[in-house]
């Protein structure tokens, strides 16, 4: 076939009309004017960044009439021949094709044979990294001291997996993508060429979905011009790569931020019957979102991947978009984003995207982020008096006791605020009134509770996994919860082996996210202690005396709870005695399996 694809028709054929990749252009013709080119050159970087190309280039300057030259002629029979492939002095060998070492003990052979066109033989090994050890091996010599006349070019998109002992021995340059702006540029110009018709809206979608390569966009370009024959337009480059046109997008997000639901899930059903891309149509609005986020920052828009628009012109043509706070616009895009992951696992695909419209639409009326929940008056009556009541116990107990009124007042305040704020505001509309910021007073009360929490526990890790908390279950899963202490807070055992455990499920994150949920579970706010095996002897005292109390063998299930408070005497400890007199508490006696006669 006589025609040729317009990303080869187009490839540069000087080192000027190579795009975006200026420091390797600058290094390359430095060494050809200074007659500094090395042996070997490797190229990494991503596809569609004109690897290939630059590598050819290096050696049409190096076979020029002319050359060495930084500015070959293309017009001397060695140009010629390189530029149409033709040339036996440049050899391309295709490294996933010609992988083995029987190919590289080929090449080998080779490279002893002169030039017979140019001054030198330029081997191009392209994904280089497809080679065996064995032929990386073979190559390693042959690399380190060619001929003079040889010049190695490797090229690869995954350079990671090119062994250290050959990158080494090379110069390397990294290929970075493209710009949208410099593959726009570059698309103007072939359309100028070829004599086109192509609105500036289309190319601008063609230069976003290349993905930074400028193939992938020459591509796309040809198959438009095969697609639509006469004016190219933005929609029908929307059709083509079953996407969606910006105008669109920036309608559906107008609709989400003014809270019309409505409208908002008509149009992305529209969206949908018309063959949209799901998880496409989700990036899209992420872009948007983003460029709109950083025009917020005080940044200009660079990758043309959003909205692009002056103020004005995003006032005038979606002004509840224009509009939206900083927060909200983060809202959005952490929503949007929580339901591109979501898809992977949704059936149909296009549900969290939904479920993203709808919560994103009703933003408005929820409360802000970081916001507290507002406690009802009734609370705060009956707070109130309790801490009137504990104000009026701990004067009487410094009366008879020489305590430190500050040390009394924190430890009130803090009993009273740890079982009162921790609770949830789902746990406190589920549990009865009378119910509810009530911990257990007795012993015999945290040893059923603690039953009833062990029967639940299994509901434990399956909310901490529905709600994404893998690392927080995975901590607790190496833990055995051992009961109540007097404070109503659960004793979580962790064996010494297991210590990263321990340290990080007390990390506040994590503790935070496990109370919560233990919190939903028991109907109660849930403080978690966590200690080793060796640092318990009882419920009561701990971190135990290691010298007075021997680690246990093994900790076993509470075998009985038995009150111990002491009338007359009391416990001998005038902060345990403080605490009992406040709280109402109980001394307990804990055997373990090991310690049964």
């Amino acid at each position: 076939m006589s025609y040729l694809s317009l990303y080869r028709k187009y490839r540069p054929q000087s080192f000027e009309d190579v795009v975006g990749q200026e420091p390797v252009v600058r290094t390359l013709q430095n060494a050809l004017r200074r007659g500094r080119v090395a042996h070997a050159y490797l190229f990494s970087g991503p596809r569609g960044t004109g690897k290939t190309s630059l590598a050819r280039l290096l050696a049409k300057g190096l076979n020029c009439r002319q050359g060495p030259t930084p500015d070959p002629c293309n017009v001397c029979s060695n140009c010629k021949l390189i530029s149409d492939g033709y040339a036996m002095d440049v050899v391309e060998i295709d490294g996933a094709s010609n992988r083995g070492i029987d190919e590289i003990r080929d090449l080998r052979e080779n490279v002893r044979f002169a030039p017979t066109e140019g001054g030198y033989k330029v081997y191009i090994i392209d994904e280089v990294h497809m080679l065996t050890t064995d032929a990386f091996n073979a190559l390693l010599k042959t690399l380190e001291e060619p001929p003079e006349y040889v010049v190695f070019v490797l090229a690869t998109t995954e350079v990671h997996k090119v062994p250290k002992t050959i990158a080494s021995r090379c110069q390397r340059f990294e290929f970075h993508n493209f710009t949208t702006e410099q593959v726009v540029m570059r698309l103007q110009q072939v359309v100028a060429a070829e004599g086109l018709d192509v609105e500036p809206a289309a190319l601008q979608l063609i230069g976003r979905h290349a993905g930074g390569g400028m193939r992938d966009a020459l591509a796309i370009l040809d198959q438009a011009v095969s697609f639509q024959q006469d004016r190219i337009e933005e929609k029908h480059i929307a059709e083509l790569l079953g996407v969606v046109p910006q105008e669109e997008i920036g309608k559906l997000l107008n609709y989400i931020a003014g809270s019309e639901r409505l409208a908002a899930l008509t149009l992305l059903h529209d969206m949908i019957s018309s063959g949209a891309d799901v998880q496409q149509l989700a990036k899209d609005c992420i872009s948007f979102l983003r460029e709109l986020m950083l025009a917020k920052a005080g940044k200009t828009n660079s990758s043309g991947s959003g909205p692009g628009e002056t103020p004005d012109v995003m006032a005038r043509r979606w002004p509840n978009l224009n509009a939206l706070p900083m927060e909200r616009i983060l809202g959005l895009i952490d929503l949007l984003a929580g339901a591109l992951a979501d898809m992977r696992w949704i059936s149909p695909v296009w549900l969290p995207l939904e479920m993203a419209v709808i919560r994103g639409s009703e933003e408005e009326t929820q409360k802000s982020p970081g916001s507290e929940p507002r406690v009802q008056a009734a609370e705060v009556s009956k707070l109130t008096e309790r801490v009137q009541r504990l104000e009026q116990l701990v004067t009487e107990m410094l009366a008879d006791r020489k305590v430190s009124p500050s040390t009394a007042e924190e430890e009130a305040d803090g009993r009273v605020s740890a079982w009162e704020t921790k609770l949830s505001p789902e746990a406190r509309e589920e549990r009865p009134k009378s119910e509810q910021m009530e911990s257990p007073e007795s012993g015999a009360d945290r040893q059923a509770e603690f039953r009833a929490l062990l029967a639940k526990w299994s509901d434990v890790s399956e909310k901490l996994r529905q709600e994404r908390q893998a690392p927080v279950e995975a901590f607790l899963r190496e833990s055995k919860p051992l009961g109540f202490d007097e404070d109503g807070r659960l004793l979580l055992v962790f064996p010494r082996a297991k210590e990263f455990h321990k340290v990080s499920l007390e990390q506040t994150r994590n503790k935070d996210v496990l109370e919560r949920v233990l919190a939903q579970v028991a109907g109660r706010p849930v403080e978690v202690a966590c200690y080793f095996e060796d640092e318990i002897s009882d419920i009561n005292r701990f971190p135990r005396d290691v010298e007075k109390h021997p680690p246990a063998e093994d900790f076993g299930e509470i075998s009985g709870v038995e009150a111990a408070e002491e009338a007359a005497g009391g416990s001998g400890n005038p902060a345990l005695d403080a605490a009992l007199k406040i709280f109402g508490g109980t001394v307990q006696e804990v055997r373990y399996e090991s310690e049964r006669g």
